[in-house]
């Protein structure tokens, strides 16, 4: 397997010729990759840590020789037979989306995407790979869309999805999207990429090898997105439905789709950077609506963390069939009425690129073990990090417990599961998401969902009913003011805040949380808290600031078997929690 320092790599370059040669590098890792591992790119710290794992002793490349490369141009030489084999798609940098649809062409045809110019001499001038599709000046948003019998939709972006659509859709896969920012144009007047990982550039290697269908599409009607502003109010979200709709199409609804990314708000589109009127965390919102409503779950690369590279490796490491959860520790003195039980939803890990930043980062945390803490890391994250699912069932303590984190095997809001369905009119997805999510929760032991984001819609009985028939054990969620229920034997717990990030002072966390119990839920004996990217040894100080600061509570921290066995037991004897 070919070793590359990325970085090292494309040190010095232009950032234009940086960006180009780490975006056409990733989608030829997808296609070295697709039936077996045969490129690793090092590019951050945490790279170097899952390919020692994965190559370790009895894991699946103990024995795989590792070749290292020093630049992108000798990787290009030793690959050149395979890239002229390929050929070239050029994209158009006046209409950015043609990027993502050259990856979809590369996905499917194996086309592979560069920028034409002094890019694409680079790589042709290594390896005499020829161009097979031009997209420059191939979508204007007039007249006849190029390459189909379609009329523009008056958008050249939104032409060029209409071009990937005709072309390559019916040959994507039936269970994989891939939602990432497109092309850069590189011009004084427009964002930039400054940071690769943040523009989704490695991430790209998964989207190839799984032959996903990409894009980037605005999730609201009411204005023109900032990356297209002349484009008819409306045209982008109409073609994000049409994308939907036709991956719904291929399985008629009885499979869910996974969305691997999340909406660059941090780049365009909403109010961060004045680039919009809508707030980021409305369009992340919106944009989990509108998936859901078209059965549709995401696996949620979101800003700060959004890079993800090698997982077009990862997928290979191959799972055992089962795994087993820790059991419950209940304490010594049983259930106690007079007590104030609290779990920590040890969050948010419903992204495969945040999920493998950061395991590493806390097995080494001195303070692993010491409490009870429930790991809520989505388990369909376990298709694109399978080693991390691997990792942790190994090697956490037995006082770490695993739970699903938001809605189960993937982020999705409930609610737009079921008729009438809310930006679709599609028949309910219910069913579907219960096929979709019992493997997961079977082969990891999980009966517990931590955390449902139902957003401002409340979880009403039917939806409870369903989630209970895979969440058996347990379910927290969004409150709305809503007492803790049982339905369908599965208790039901609405959080009572979020506590902390990763910057928060964990004092001041604590202060937050005991300040909630008092003014919102005085008399409940039962709290959920949510951290983000939060470590076991800030856990640790705030637990123990919790105690402090209300000793009159008598907290204590239970593992959530037990919290959420207690609770069952508290609601059906007539409690209000």
């Amino acid at each position: 397997m070919i070793l590359l320092d990325i970085n090292k790599a494309l040190a010095g370059r232009d950032s234009v010729t940086r960006y180009d040669l780490f975006r056409f590098t990733t989608c030829l890792q997808g296609l070295l990759n697709r039936e077996k591992p045969q490129l690793f790119l090092l590019w951050e710290e945490h790279d170097r840590f899952w390919l020692d794992y994965m190559t370790g002793q009895g894991k699946f490349l103990e024995h795989e020789p590792l070749v290292k490369a020093e630049t992108v141009e000798e990787v290009l030489e030793t690959c050149a037979e395979f890239i002229r084999s390929c050929g070239l798609i050029l994209w158009d940098e006046d209409v950015p989306a043609t990027l993502n649809a050259a990856t979809t062409a590369c996905a499917v045809r194996g086309y592979l995407p560069i920028r034409a110019g002094n890019s694409a001499n680079i790589v042709q001038s290594i390896t005499g790979a020829d161009v097979q599709i031009d997209l420059r000046g191939r979508f204007t948003g007039e007249g006849a869309v190029w390459g189909t019998d379609e009329r523009s939709t008056g958008s050249a972006k939104c032409d060029a999805y209409v071009w990937a659509l005709a072309n390559f859709m019916d040959e994507c896969a039936d269970d994989l999207l891939e939602f990432s920012p497109d092309g850069m144009k590189w011009r004084d007047s427009e964002p930039f990429y400054p940071d690769m990982g943040n523009a989704f550039v490695p991430n790209m290697d998964y989207a190839v090898t799984r032959r996903a269908f990409t894009f980037d599409l605005f999730c609201f009607g009411d204005e023109a997105p900032s990356d297209d502003p002349n484009q008819p109010a409306g045209c982008d979200l109409a073609m994000m439905k049409r994308v939907l709709t036709e991956q719904y199409r291929k399985t008629n609804g009885k499979k869910m789709t996974t969305v691997c990314g999340f909406n660059p708000w941090h780049i365009k589109y909403t109010t961060h950077g004045g680039r919009g009127t809508h707030e980021p965390v409305e369009a992340e919102w919106r944009l989990s609506e509108i998936l859901s409503a078209y059965n549709c779950v995401k696996d949620a690369d979101a800003a700060g963390y959004c890079g993800l590279a090698n997982a077009s490796v990862y997928r290979h490491f191959p799972l055992k069939p089962r795994y087993e959860n820790r059991p419950p520790k209940p304490p010594a003195d049983g259930y106690d009425k007079n007590k104030t039980y609290i779990l920590f939803y040890v969050g948010d890990y419903d992204s495969a690129a945040w999920t493998a930043r950061f395991i590493p980062r806390w097995a080494n945390d001195p303070n692993l073990g010491k409490l009870p803490l429930m790991w809520c890391f989505n388990p369909n994250l376990s298709d694109r990090i399978p080693m991390a699912f691997d990792f942790v069932y190994e090697n956490f303590t037995e006082n770490d417990w695993f739970a699903a984190g938001d809605s189960g095997a993937g982020y999705n809001n409930p609610r737009l599961l079921y008729e009438p369905r809310i930006h679709s009119e599609l028949p309910s997805g219910a069913q579907a998401n219960i096929v979709h999510n019992k493997p997961y929760f079977e082969r990891f032991g999980l009966g517990i969902i931590g955390f449902v984001i139902n957003s401002v819609y409340p979880l009403d009985n039917r939806q409870k009913y369903d989630l209970a028939e895979f969440a058996k054990e347990g379910v927290g969620y969004l409150g709305h003011g809503d007492p803790a229920s049982v339905v369908n034997g599965t208790p039901f717990l609405p959080h009572t805040c979020d506590i902390a990030v990763e910057h928060t002072d964990p004092a001041k966390a604590a202060k937050q949380a005991i300040d909630w119990m008092n003014a919102a839920h005085p008399d409940k004996k039962f709290h959920i808290f949510r951290t983000i990217l939060v470590s076991p040894t800030n856990h640790t100080a705030i637990y123990d600031e919790m105690k402090r600061l209300a000793p009159e509570k008598n907290i204590e921290l239970l593992d959530p078997r037990t919290f959420f066995k207690y609770l069952k037991t508290a609601v059906n004897n007539g409690g209000t929690y």
